[in-house]
């Protein structure tokens, strides 16, 4: 099971702070681990009628137990079951979040802990597995975890555990906990690096994970979307949901056919195909991702100033006539942030060679017929995701079609 809270006590009086955490969360299980000398604690709260007789195990505590994971510094394991994700971060050996999550909110839980990672310069590992999963710097699969037949048990909450101790030794355990937390994401004094050196590395992180260029795959993936049935055995087509890793995700809605009859014509390239327990849903996998150049921070000399992108991206230059490739403002829609961030904060008066790397995000709405748009895109703006919907009814322009909408990363130096 997946989804624990989870908190780190002293070894002395942990039964204690197990029973005070417990009855904080209202939990009725618990699971624990030792790491470093001190007790990390799992607490759950099981359907009592769906776990009834069952063995329980947690998932997180088997990701933070496994030999490749204890070996890093830093890890974050996601592993997508179908349109769910379960998202482990581990520091050190305990377990910072479990959490089981939709594709896109993991999305966002990655880069959030990416960019922890960064401002405390911590080296983070990423591992999993699953279609929609990206950035991944080694494969974890599930099956890894059932490996480990007796970690990570899930027990109940022993009813002999007191429920109190003296106030000192309770202070003191809050006190020793608190200094603990503050350690996970802190390294050691001794290995304080200079900014220009955490800069260096933050740069080096950034890149590190294959960031594709928009203007080449956001065309590829919606060139590919084309190929798609809209229509199969009375279901149509509703979204294709594309990161920039695996396959893609396809919605369908029903349009008379049956949850049998569409699970007969399935392809094996469509499989698994997961139904929607409102009877009017269904998901399969979709088209493998292609693999397209990357953003590089090598070429950072041909990138646009914030200037020239904003100028490139949202002037009326970019309006669409019978010229090609000419822009229109017609059902084609950019938005940016305009106040990019440093890749790591500058402290006042901190000396650094030459211009900062900064990064912000953007997004475009349009229809798939203008595709030539996003060709045109500068090599600085890196696709994270691409959703691409059958839009049958005329929108709020008055046009009907395959409507996307990409969002991503662009860079520049400042």
């Amino acid at each position: 099971m997946f989804g624990l809270d989870w908190r780190a006590y002293p070894v002395k009086g942990a039964r204690a702070e197990l029973r005070r955490y417990a009855d904080d969360f209202g939990a009725t299980h618990y699971v624990e681990i030792t790491v470093a000398g001190e007790k990390i604690g799992g607490f759950a709260t099981p359907d009592p009628v769906e776990t009834r007789g069952a063995r329980l195990y947690s998932g997180a505590a088997r990701v933070a137990l496994n030999e490749r994971v204890k070996a890093k510094p830093a890890a974050l394991v996601l592993l997508q079951d179908e349109q769910l994700v379960h998202l482990v971060c581990v520091v050190r050996g305990a377990v910072r979040s479990d959490e089981v999550l939709s594709i896109e909110d993991a999305r966002r839980r990655q880069q959030d802990i990416e960019q922890e990672c960064l401002r405390t310069n911590l080296a983070l590992t990423i591992f999993g597995s699953g279609a929609s999963i990206a950035g991944i710097d080694e494969p974890f699969s599930a099956q890894e975890l059932l490996a480990q037949k007796k970690a990570g048990r899930v027990s109940k909450l022993p009813i002999s555990i007191p429920a109190l101790l003296p106030v000192a030794v309770i202070a003191l355990a809050i006190v020793v906990v608190v200094l603990k937390a503050m350690d996970f994401f802190s390294p050691p004094q001794e290995h304080v690096a200079t900014w220009q050196e955490r800069y260096d590395q933050a740069v080096a992180s950034t890149f590190r994970v294959p960031q594709p260029l928009a203007a080449d795959l956001a065309p590829e993936l919606l060139t590919l979307s084309g190929k798609t049935d809209v229509i199969r055995t009375g279901w149509q087509l509703d979204k294709e949901d594309c990161g920039v890793h695996g396959n893609c995700v396809n919605s369908y809605l029903r349009a008379g056919g049956t949850f049998a009859g569409f699970e007969q014509s399935a392809t094996a390239d469509m499989l698994p195909v997961s139904f929607n327990a409102d009877g009017q849903h269904l998901t399969t996998k979709g088209m493998t991702i292609p693999k397209v150049a990357n953003v590089s921070f090598a070429n950072a000399k041909r990138w646009p100033s914030m200037e020239t992108m904003t100028r490139m991206l949202q002037t009326p230059a970019q309006r669409l006539s019978v010229k090609p490739l000419e822009l229109d403002s017609y059902g084609y829609k950019v938005i940016f942030d305009p106040a990019p961030k440093p890749v790591l904060a500058l402290p006042a008066g901190e000396p650094h060679r030459g211009a900062i790397l900064k990064v912000g995000t953007w997004e475009i709405d349009g229809y798939r017929w203008q595709m030539p748009l996003l060709a045109k895109l500068p090599p600085n703006m890196a696709l994270a995701s691409l959703i691409a919907t059958v839009q049958t009814k005329a929108g709020k322009d008055g046009a009907a079609g395959i409507r996307f909408v990409a969002k991503g990363k662009y860079y520049v130096l400042g």
